[in-house]
């Protein structure tokens, strides 16, 4: 497992190999950078040799591979990170169990389901209630309780979404009843349904790859159509359906994190505000021992305490 690797280690092994970069080097020779990931965590990795090199020129989406390496401090790193210096890369054999390359998220999900549940149950506006209801139910709903909720950067790992909705609903029912003069209602459907186009964005398959729509579309826009929908069907009144569009178009904050408009009501602000902290927190890892790591996400280094 990645999280156990130390310097000097050699390793032969199935991973999930993602490629950043295939370039060439100062002596003229091409080499692959990228990262590996099984449950346990991520690594980066450096190839220099030329058969290896090439096949994972065709690498496109996360694909599980097993490689042959050794673990070394990549010394071009501010913090001298441990990196796998690469050299086989083969494919897959039937016997070959990979079952430790989708991650796992470290909670509760019948806890977080039954949380779900009742938060859905809270809804006192019945056609408000209603909308949520209807959305999450039958195989969406299935989708939903598997999928991750981003590729890499937050809750990426099986349950991720329905941690991270939980969390963001917990969070912003909490600082609307501290705050008070709120639309509990508003701020339960909007936490709830705050990503649920991730659904049809990313994969739950191996390695979380993007799907087309996603790519081409994005959650927000698919978060709001799925919505829109539903709406239409339950004949929602405009202005419950516009205060409720409003939350998910502008949970992300501001345009240059990807809303299409800015918070405009306190509902979501509270929901955008619980969105945001619990992306941060989520990025918080459990240790051995104390440890200073650079965050790719925040843009900074961060204490991962031990508990």
């Amino acid at each position: 497992m990645i999280s156990e690797l130390k310097i000097g280690q050699k390793v032969h092994a199935a991973f999930l190999v993602r490629v950043n970069r295939i370039g060439i080097s100062s002596n003229g020779k091409n080499f692959a950078r990228g990262f590996l990931d099984d449950a346990s965590g991520q690594i980066g990795f450096i190839c220099f040799d030329q058969d290896a090199v090439e096949k994972l020129r065709s690498v496109e989406q996360p694909a599980p591979f097993v490689i042959a390496g050794s673990v070394d401090a990549n010394k071009f790193s501010d913090d001298m990170k441990l990196q796998i210096v690469l050299q086989k890369v083969s494919d897959l054999m039937p016997e070959d169990d990979i079952s430790h390359l989708l991650p796992v998220g470290d909670f509760d999900r019948d806890a977080y389901e039954a949380e779900l549940k009742r938060y859905m149950g809270m809804i006192k506006q019945p056609v408000l209630g209603t909308l949520v209801k209807n959305l999450l139910q039958g195989a969406l709903y299935e989708q939903f309780l598997q999928n991750p909720a981003g590729m890499r950067l937050h809750h990426a790992y099986i349950g991720g979404l329905l941690q991270h909705s939980v969390n963001v609903t917990r969070l912003a029912v909490a600082m609307g009843d501290a705050i008070g003069d709120m639309d509990k209602d508003l701020i339960i459907a909007g936490a709830l349904l705050h990503d649920i186009g991730k659904v049809r964005e990313i994969s739950s398959g191996m390695g979380f790859p993007y799907t087309t729509e996603g790519r081409l579309v994005g959650h927000i826009t698919m978060s709001v159509l799925m919505v829109q929908q539903q709406a239409d069907a339950l004949k929602m009144p405009a202005s419950t359906l516009e205060q409720l569009m409003h939350i998910l178009l502008s949970h992300h904050g501001d345009r240059e994190n990807g809303s299409p408009v800015e918070c405009e009501t306190k509902e979501a602000f509270v929901v955008h505000y619980a969105d945001e902290l619990d992306a941060t927190i989520n990025q918080f890892k459990p240790v051995r021992e104390d440890t200073w790591s650079y965050n790719k996400m925040l843009q900074r280094y961060i204490l991962d305490r031990k508990k």
